[in-house]
């Protein structure tokens, strides 16, 4: 008679989960150095590391470790690097001895005060830690982009139009030294999808401070020299032009003043030449796309931008009138 088959051995039991960075800090925060246990504690949470409570122990032993303790729920890092007592306390050591026997009393008035003065201060040690590694930044290459074309500063990111993506698809151009026309010829084609032309020394009109102004057998009134008649001067080289076309009544109508992409066509030329020079964009529009002098309806002009009077006959040549300023920067 056979002997009956051997029963299958049981299968192996899955391996536990891997613990997550935030709860191995909290059961092993010896492991991670300070500024990681912050990196782990802040990004999880979406916090920045100043605005993480630290805290000192309110003991003298002697630190194992760069992180002695993390809780949980409040995101608190007990670290003995840093702060008014503990091993490394700014303050006499008599300081951490009271702070500890309060404590132990179920008294924490002084750790916690002296946790106040230190814990903003402890974050931005480690934050100056941090800065040199790189590589635990989420976004490192976007961060690295912003700084090359000057828009890591708070100050510049509600005044420019353009996307922060867009400029950073540009940073090449926008972070170079040398900003020439070519440049900025490349850039806006790539934005538009037309052609466009960069017309150096436009020339315009410069307005003379009153204080500049020339007043006879008074300032300025020097024939020849400092002499100006009226309040305000030509100078070829203060603006330029931007030509854009021929295009369609589509696109004509987006490149207008009030619309987005007029906006932020503005803002990234402006961003790349700065604010000395002065510039006008000059949309040119095919002459098939030339709309008719309509009164009335969605269709209607717009004096100065859509309408154009006293053509009978069709015209064959594209039309250059609109001279579109950019909007205070």
């Amino acid at each position: 008679m056979a002997a009956a088959p051997a029963p299958a051995a049981p299968p192996e039991p899955a391996p536990p989960p891997a613990p997550s960075p935030r709860e191995l800090l909290r059961k092993e925060p010896q492991r991670f150095d300070l500024d990681q246990a912050a990196f782990v504690a802040g990004f999880s949470a979406g916090r920045d590391v100043v605005a993480l409570p630290y805290s000192a122990p309110a003991n003298l032993s002697l630190p194992l470790a760069e992180v002695s303790g993390f809780d949980d729920a409040s995101g608190r890092i007990t670290t003995p690097l840093f702060g008014m007592i503990g091993p490394a306390g700014t303050l006499p050591r008599h300081y951490t001895a009271t702070a500890g026997a309060q404590l132990r009393r179920r008294q924490d008035a002084l750790p916690k005060f002296l946790e106040l003065l230190s814990r903003r201060f402890t974050g931005m040690w480690v934050r100056a830690g941090a800065k040199y590694r790189p590589a635990r930044d989420p976004v490192p290459a976007e961060r690295a982009l912003d700084a090359a074309i000057g828009m890591l500063t708070g100050g510049l990111s509600g005044r420019v139009s353009a996307a922060p993506s867009v400029l950073r698809y540009h940073a090449g151009n926008l972070s170079a030294r040398t900003r020439s026309a070519e440049r900025l010829r490349a850039m806006l084609e790539e934005e538009i999808g037309r052609p466009v032309e960069i017309v150096e020394f436009a020339g315009g009109w410069l307005r003379l401070p009153e204080a500049e102004q020339t007043r006879l057998g008074a300032a300025h009134s020097t024939l020849g020299m400092d002499m100006a008649i009226g309040a305000r001067v030509w100078e070829p080289q203060s603006r330029f032009i931007v030509r854009v076309g021929p295009i369609g009544r589509a696109l004509f109508d987006r490149l207008l003043p009030g619309e987005p992409l007029h906006a932020r066509l503005c803002s990234m030329i402006r961003l790349f030449v700065g604010p000395e020079q002065d510039f006008a964009l000059n949309p040119i529009l095919s002459p098939d796309a030339l709309p008719e002098p309509v009164l009335s309806g969605a269709a209607g002009m717009r004096l100065g931008l859509t309408s154009w009077m006293g053509q009978t006959a069709p015209r064959t040549q594209p039309v250059r009138d609109a001279m579109l300023r950019p909007p205070p920067f």
